[in-house]
């Protein structure tokens, strides 16, 4: 039970940050050639990003208690509900940024 909070609570993270790297990415073009000059391709870079961060946010959580205390990392109710609501978020925030660059164009 304590494994799966934490991965959760990782899982949330690494899904704010995706959104976060997608959206800018699509605004700025020298962010896209930064991801394209890393692994040959922007979407190829962005995976390996999250799975390190994902890696990293989980081996913190397991391995820090203060952290776990800090962030309420075991209560799963409050993680799945927040990993929804971060979902739902960046879908949102990628459709609008999407859109206002479909409808300026």
């Amino acid at each position: 039970m304590k494994k799966s909070a934490t991965f959760i609570a990782s899982a949330t993270i690494a899904v704010f940050l995706t959104g976060c790297i997608i959206v800018i990415h699509d605004i700025s073009p020298g962010f896209k050639q930064l991801l394209v000059s890393l692994t040959g391709h922007h979407w190829t870079s962005v995976s390996l990003i999250i799975i390190v961060l994902f890696a990293l946010f989980s081996g913190l959580f397991s391995s820090s208690e203060s952290m776990r205390k800090f962030l309420r990392v075991y209560n799963i109710g409050l993680w799945t509900t927040a990993m929804l609501i971060v979902t739902l978020l960046m879908i949102v925030g990628i459709l609008v940024e999407l859109t206002f660059r479909f409808l300026a164009d």
